[in-house]
């Protein structure tokens, strides 16, 4: 009979095994015993970091299943929905990815079935129309929101307010967006996908991709990163008048992934403000109650990554919620993490790993992004030892090197 007054024996985890596929034309199969599949459709050309407009790529991803000449919207979907079958559209800074979810057994119903309403989709002008009006009424909402300005203001001091990661939406740009503009989109991007399929290894999932005709030329350019205009200034301040409660925001520009600092960054980052026990959640939180919330977070893109730090509080309270977060980080400029600390950080940063990569459709989607990243084979297994090999030492020298608070920008939405 198990002890319920012993507490299970820690077993360190040396290593990890991402079960990756290997590429088969452009296609990769991760095998999966479930009754279920999942099908990624990745077209490289159709990322929003690419165009002009970005809004283009981000309404006809979202509108890609709104109807063709034979079915509308309504029909598509409740046809579907009798399959069992579910579609995610998502339209990122470098790839535009259609992810297809249903019953092994109505594999070919399924895929024909979007594939036609993917192709021949016609941008309907009322599912437009309608769609334009849910988007002004969010953006109308967002408006209200200190945490939205916020967001909007650090990452145009940043990146500049021309990057398309910046580019603010208003209404003029949503009214301003044809059926003819979504049209040109689907038309020089839909072309010669990569394809994940997670499912059952007895199925040839080539028999069912050679038939499916993503053949469209492309028509644009594409430009591979838009420059960083970082700008000049170090501070800024949204004015949002009758509210009770300031968003705060810093941020700067940090290595990318292929950097040979970024696993330390990841951590240092960690223990700052990545996760409920992090030195801002525990002094600005729980021992001070300055704010329900605050971290901070890594967001990589292939050439640089973005540090953020994010957190709401009473307009009163500002200054000093700023001024503890400069303490944090001086801290871990000066004073060695302790062994505990550090050790129970990299315990949870392994565990958060580990989750990714927990059945099929997880490493499906840890596999699409590091595709999208141009990640280098082994990364997560390089990940893995630098969590084991960097000691407190290594904090530090990754604060003073990375975290300045004085490098850092500052915005404030709010009343101040």
């Amino acid at each position: 009979m198990i002890n319920r007054q012993l507490a299970p024996e820690i077993m360190a985890i040396e290593s990890i095994k991402t079960g990756f596929p290997c590429k088969n034309g452009n296609a990769y199969h991760i095998v999966s015993n479930e009754a279920v599949f999942k099908l990624d459709l990745i077209f490289d050309s159709g990322g929003f970091g690419q165009y002009s407009n970005k809004f283009h790529a981000l309404f006809a991803s979202d509108l890609i299943l709104s109807g063709t000449s034979k079915k509308n919207a309504n029909v598509i979907s409740e046809e579907l929905d009798l399959l069992g079958a579910y579609v995610f559209m998502n339209c990122d800074y470098y790839s535009h990815s259609i992810s297809i979810y249903g019953q092994t057994e109505f594999l070919g119903l399924i895929l024909d079935l979007v594939v036609e309403a993917i192709l021949e989709c016609e941008y309907n002008e009322e599912e437009l129309s309608v769609y334009k009006s849910k988007k002004i009424s969010e953006l109308n909402i967002n408006f209200a929101k200190t945490s939205f300005l916020a967001n909007r203001a650090i990452n145009a001091l940043i990146v500049g307010e021309n990057h398309p990661f910046a580019s603010p939406i208003n209404e003029s740009i949503i009214n301003g967006i044809s059926r003819e503009d979504l049209l040109t989109y689907k038309n020089s991007t839909l072309a010669n996908p990569t394809f994940i399929f997670t499912g059952p290894d007895t199925i040839n999932i080539s028999d069912y991709l050679n038939n499916i005709g993503f053949k469209t030329n492309l028509n644009e350019e594409i430009s591979v990163e838009h420059s960083i205009n970082t700008s000049e200034e170090k501070r800024i301040v949204v004015k949002k008048e009758n509210t009770n409660q300031n968003a705060i925001r810093l941020g700067k520009m940090m290595p990318s992934r292929t950097h040979e600092d970024y696993f330390k960054i990841s951590l240092t980052n960690l223990i700052l403000g990545g996760y409920f026990g992090s030195r801002l959640m525990k002094n600005i939180r729980e021992e001070k109650g300055l704010t329900y919330g605050i971290h901070s977070s890594i967001t990589p893109f292939r050439t640089y990554s973005l540090f953020k730090i994010s957190s709401e509080c009473n307009a009163q309270l500002t200054n000093e919620v700023k001024n503890e977060i400069e303490n944090e980080i001086k801290n871990l400029q000066t004073e060695l993490v302790g062994n505990n600390e550090l050790q129970t950080a990299k315990n949870y940063l392994i565990g958060s790993l580990l989750r990714n990569f927990d059945g099929p459709f997880n490493i499906a989607d840890r596999f699409k992004s590091n595709l999208d990243l141009n990640g280098k084979e082994g990364f997560y297994e390089d990940y893995f030892k630098a969590i084991h090999q960097t000691c407190s030492e290594d904090i530090l020298a990754c604060a003073n090197n990375y975290f300045d608070f004085n490098s850092l920008k500052y915005c404030i939405s709010g009343e101040y």
